[in-house]
């Protein structure tokens, strides 16, 4: 009972990972490195758009249990474990979904922030094209961001680069 308590503690202390705040970023930070190897399975299983959608349209609950046997398939589970304990994440698909929201908002900062800078016509082709999940970043989001470009500065040039 002692045990259950201080787990539930524990896990209450630990930041709201439902929006982009510092305590949630920073451990994303630090979690990417040993995260990238399991992260790199967990893609694999969403190869078709139709499948991520799918995949995306689950609640998390559902999401954590595909991911844990994807990775149990692939003999990571316990790895996938140990670093979620590690970090102080609730699961890997915890830590993913806070890894989409904060890309969402980066790319919705820089193509936002560059749709100031063309015409309408140019705005109107780059709303066009753009990631629907990207448009619908919420403010909140985009201010964080803003808030936070230095410390995010690396990834984002990163990101930048890659796009």
């Amino acid at each position: 009972m002692l045990l259950f308590c201080c787990v539930q503690a524990s896990a209450q202390l630990l930041p709201d990972n439902k929006t982009l705040n510092a305590q949630s970023v920073q451990r994303w930070m630090q979690t990417n490195r040993d995260m990238a190897p399991i992260v790199q399975v967990i893609d694999t299983m969403n190869a078709t758009e139709a499948a991520l959608k799918a995949f995306e349209s689950l609640s998390p609950l559902e999401q954590d249990q595909k991911i844990n046997e994807v990775l149990k398939a692939n003999n990571l589970l316990e790895n996938a474990n140990q670093v979620t304990r590690k970090y102080g994440w609730k699961s890997v698909g915890e830590y993913m979904r806070l890894s989409t929201r904060l890309g969402n908002a980066i790319a919705a900062y820089f193509l936002l922030g560059d749709l100031g800078r063309v015409t309408e016509e140019q705005q109107k082709q780059l709303k066009e094209k753009a990631d629907p999940a990207v448009l619908a970043v919420p403010k909140s989001d985009m201010d964080f961001i803003k808030r936070n470009e230095k410390a995010l500065q690396k990834y984002i040039q990163a990101y930048g680069a890659g796009r």
